[in-house]
């Protein structure tokens, strides 16, 4: 007989809630827009809040090691006091991995072999950071200034990096207005034009100016510039850092990062080079030109190693020509007379009106649209036992696939703006 096609029951909602799985109703943040079409993806992450427990961090709530590293060293602080800061984040979040790794019941070796790749990416982030805030960035509008030098221009002011901004949107006429939330990376006053300007770091694998392309009619960029605007309409920016009561919004400005082809790993060991003649073959008297590597690979000499690959010269001079073609740092600009475009706002509005009816539904878990598939390239999705197994056993699926509750829009996890 085949296995039997067990339905949840009725009143699921209260028999999680029995469990500790209490829904909530979240905020809007820019991520949950690319679960538009995945309700029941939106229904277990951001309203039960169900997170793989080695994925959340709390020493890693602003984003990738990447974004970390970049808004430490765009801050007035020393290269020395950046990076110590960083690798203070760096042991915080492996001891969250321990403790992670102790509930779980994971082994010593396993739990080591988790934390090595953790801090292997986390130098990473580091290096791509170093280099790419020191790499020139191509056209007019920077003039050929590196990201840090076109940032700290006189004319901005550097009102927060990674702040929490919250406003309430209406999405339609009919319903309550949707509370929600921006965390951009850095939030810039012009002085002369009186105007914010909201800045986002992006990484891509793509050219950087293909990337940019999009970067004015994604959601991100639509809700940000919402959340500015009805901060000004009401008042609340101008409070929070003391502006102007006519200031404006700006805009978005995009700078989007290529991410280096080339991995930290044995070719960044200190080595010699041995010039000795062969002597004999073809090359017989020419310099061997052999690098003869020792020791352990050193952040340092990765850094050095992805700056020369970014500009194009020495081992990596076959890129130079693709350096000039395609820059590897570039930036997008969204104006904020977006705001006026009704085609442009009216997009907007429909994706906020189409998340709140699930932000806002009071329906049973297995009501939610499934998605078509529960498996990627060769492997189950994360939360596919949640489609696979009935409700009742979804308390058994936290404890044993390692999953945790985690509220990120909950007060202690969040921090107010850090003013400059």
């Amino acid at each position: 007989m085949p296995p039997e096609f067990r339905s949840a029951p009725q009143g699921s909602r209260d028999l999680l809630a029995l469990h500790g799985l209490v829904e909530r109703r979240p905020p809007v943040r820019s991520s949950d827009f690319r679960m538009l079409g995945s309700p029941f993806h939106y229904y277990l992450t951001r309203k039960l809040g169900l997170v793989p427990a080695l994925r959340y961090s709390t020493a890693l709530s602003h984003g990738t090691w990447f974004h970390a590293a970049l808004e430490l060293l765009l801050n007035p602080l020393t290269q020395h006091d950046a990076h110590a800061k960083y690798l203070l984040k760096v042991e915080q979040r492996c001891e969250e991995i321990r403790e992670v790794c102790k509930t779980l019941a994971i082994g010593d070796q396993r739990t080591r072999e988790i934390i090595a790749v953790e801090d292997q990416d986390a130098a990473t982030g580091w290096a791509w950071a170093t280099c790419t805030k020191d790499i020139p960035i191509a056209g007019a509008l920077s003039n050929g200034r590196t990201m840090q030098e076109f940032l700290s221009d006189s004319c901005f002011v550097t009102l927060c990096q990674e702040c929490i901004l919250k406003a309430r949107i209406p999405a339609d006429n009919r319903a309550e207005p949707v509370e929600c939330v921006a965390q951009p990376d850095m939030l810039l006053f012009h002085k002369q034009q009186r105007s914010l300007w909201i800045v986002d770091y992006k990484t891509t694998s793509i050219s950087p100016r293909i990337r940019a392309a999009s970067c004015p009619i994604e959601p991100q960029t639509q809700h940000y510039m919402h959340i500015v605007q009805d901060m000004l309409a009401r008042g609340e920016m101008q409070k929070m850092f003391d502006l102007p009561d006519d200031t404006t919004v700006g805009g978005m400005l995009h700078a989007i990062i290529r991410k280096p082809t080339i991995t930290f790993g044995q070719s960044d060991r200190d080595y010699t080079l041995d010039t000795t003649p062969f002597k004999s073959g073809p090359r017989k008297g020419e310099p061997r030109n052999e690098k003869i590597y020792v020791g352990e690979p050193r952040l340092e000499n990765y850094i050095e190693r992805c700056k020369r690959w970014y500009l194009g010269v020495e081992d990596y001079v076959h890129l130079s020509g693709d350096r000039i073609a395609e820059p590897v740092v570039d930036l997008s600009f969204t104006s904020g007379t977006a705001l006026l475009d009704p085609t442009w706002t009216g997009q907007y509005k429909a994706r906020l009106n189409a998340l709140n009816r699930w932000r806002t539904a009071t329906i049973e878990p297995e009501e939610y649209p499934w998605p078509t598939e529960v498996h990627g390239s060769g492997t189950l999705d994360t939360y596919a036992p949640f489609v696979l197994r009935p409700v009742s056993e979804w308390p058994d699926i936290v404890m044993q696939e390692g999953f945790l509750v985690s509220d990120r829009d909950a007060p202690q996890q969040q921090e107010t703006a850090n003013a400059q």
